[in-house]
């Protein structure tokens, strides 16, 4: 019998099978991961399983990688008292973003390195320099995945790269640049999925204007 995704979840219920529930789910267009979750089972349980079934869906998603980071731009006179700064207290008491450390510099190779562990969860981060929110991004796979894209370099993203080019130059300066994240869960539109992270890191970035994130516009 063929299952989607809708369809599924209640026909597991008179599946006695653990491997016929892993194999249904996997058919009907879900993660290893998602699997392993669902079923409260080790992934390495729903990938024997998948394996031996000679099923080799369900290790990642079709869309997986992240997108060149979003810039905007603005006209050159925004206004006779310019961009006003956002503070970082208005991202953690209204937007739920916390802060995960800061942004270091490294001596030994000229570069720099986050003080604390990022999330191996998807979702929106904000660099504050000297608690004035300069940048808002998201990504699509990990945070300490794109985070480790800035410290290292991504010759891909130009945007990244220009961003960790100004991290490097607010850190030379002497300035304070903290790292904040917010991971928003999913949600649904009439049965279809929304990317809640993608939607929140565009609304800020139009309603704030993070300075990294604009181009033309005249402090």
């Amino acid at each position: 019998m063929n299952y989607d995704r809708k369809t599924v979840l209640p026909a597991l219920e008179g599946m006695k099978s653990k491997a016929d529930k892993i194999r249904a789910l996997a058919l009907a267009g879900y993660l290893r991961t998602e699997i392993a979750e669902l079923l409260g089972i080790k992934y390495q349980h729903a990938r024997h399983v998948l394996e031996r079934s000679g099923i080799s869906l369900g290790r990642t998603r079709d869309v997986v990688l992240d997108r060149e980071p979003v810039e905007v731009e603005v006209e050159t006179d925004v206004g006779e008292q310019g961009l006003q700064p956002t503070r970082a207290e208005y991202l953690i008491k209204s937007g739920g973003f916390r802060r995960i450390g800061e942004w270091r510099l490294v001596a030994a190779d000229d570069g720099f390195e986050l003080s604390g562990p990022a999330p191996k969860e998807p979702g929106v981060y904000a660099f504050v320099v000297d608690d004035v929110v300069s940048y808002i991004g998201v990504t699509l796979t990990t945070l300490h995945t794109r985070l480790g894209h800035y410290r290292r370099g991504n010759e891909a993203m130009r945007t990244s790269q220009r961003v960790k080019g100004l991290i490097l130059e607010a850190l030379r300066a002497g300035s304070a640049v903290d790292v904040l994240v917010a991971i928003p869960k999913p949600a649904e539109w009439h049965s279809m999925p929304v990317n809640m992270a993608a939607g929140l890191e565009a609304g800020l970035i139009s309603h704030i204007l993070p300075a990294w994130n604009i181009r033309g516009a005249r402090r």
